[in-house]
C-alpha cells in the first residue's frame, strides 16, 4: 500500500509551557493515522480476541510545532514480520508550500492473543499493505 495521509489541526491546547506543541501530542498524531490506516485496510481490525500492541516507538523531533497551525502525519508501512510490522511516520505542515519536517517516526507493533499475551500471526489485509 502506499503512503496513507491524515491531517490535524493544532489546538491551543497541544501546546506547553515553552509555547510549542508537546512532544506527547506529536504521538497521538501518529495513533490518529495508525487508527485511521487499519480501519482503511480491515474494518475490524480491533477484536476482542487480538489486536495491536506497540512495541516500540523512536521519534526525531526536528523543529517546534507551534499554534495555529495543520499537519499532515505520513504514514508508510515497512516490510511485516510474522507478527510485527514496522510503521515510518512524517509529520509534516500541511501547507503544501512550507512543507515543513516537523518529525519522523518508527513504529513497531506486535499482533497479539489478548488472552494469552503472546504475539500470532498478522491479519492477512495488515501482512499484504506492508508488503
Amino acid at each position: 500500500m502506499p503512503e496513507f495521509a491524515c491531517e490535524n489541526e493544532v489546538r491551543w491546547g497541544d501546546m506547553d509551557a515553552f509555547g510549542h506543541v508537546s512532544n506527547v501530542t506529536y504521538l497521538r498524531y501518529i495513533e490518529d493515522c495508525r487508527g485511521a490506516w487499519f480501519s482503511k485496510l480491515l474494518p475490524k481490525w480491533q477484536t476482542t480476541d487480538t489486536g495491536p500492541v506497540v512495541a516500540n516507538t523512536n521519534i526525531n523531533y526536528r523543529t517546534p510545532i507551534v499554534w495555529p497551525a495543520r499537519v499532515r502525519t505520513l504514514l508508510t508501512p515497512a516490510e511485516p514480520g510474522r507478527s510485527s510490522l514496522k510503521l515510518r511516520f512524517e509529520i509534516r505542515d500541511a501547507d503544501s508550500e512550507k512543507d515543513t519536517l516537523y518529525a519522523d517516526a518508527v513504529v513497531t507493533l506486535v499482533w497479539i492473543d489478548k488472552e494469552k499475551g503472546e504475539p500470532v500471526p498478522l491479519p492477512d489485509p495488515i501482512r499484504a499493505a506492508g508488503a
